[in-house]
């Protein structure tokens, strides 16, 4: 394949199916759907595409760029009207973290030694199978809400 600009590459894939194999030889790259071919006109200097198909392909990438600017806005709105119930939901999730997973006491004494079978039996349902995937759902919906946030705590 020549030495083709990558700018040319990109502009080509919009109106053409294989860039891979081109030549110049095999004239202009872009896909004809009625005929099933190649279009096949002598290209313009030093492109992939002749004149018709470069102004195609010229407003497809108009048209995709519209497109993804439009995207882009959506998605700020969406972002700003969802924040306030982003930060709302993540604070609920933070304090059933720390209800689930928190300390269950703050006298040191009752984690050493003797300790009165109540303490014992909320220390063994700490590390409960249903309350440590309970504490993994909880970890990753909190992780979720704050890369949507964008404030790393």
């Amino acid at each position: 394949m020549t030495e083709v600009s990558r700018e040319d590459l990109a502009l080509a894939s919009y109106v053409a199916l294989r860039l891979d194999d081109w030549s110049p030889e095999q004239g202009c790259a872009a896909w004809v759907e009625s005929r099933g071919s190649t279009c096949a006109k002598p290209p313009l200097d030093a492109a992939m595409l002749c004149k018709r198909h470069r102004n195609v392909a010229l407003k497809r990438l108009d048209a995709a760029r519209q497109k993804q600017e439009q995207q882009a806005e959506d998605r700020e709105l969406h972002r700003a009207k969802m924040l306030p119930e982003w930060r709302a939901e993540r604070e609920r999730v933070e304090a059933d973290m720390e209800r689930y997973g928190g300390s269950l006491t703050n006298d040191r004494a009752a984690y050493g030694g003797q300790s009165h079978p109540s303490i014992r039996r909320k220390q063994l349902q700490a590390l409960s199978d249903t309350n440590v995937q309970r504490m993994a759902k909880l970890s990753k919906r909190w992780q979720r809400l704050t890369d949507l946030i964008g404030d790393h705590k």
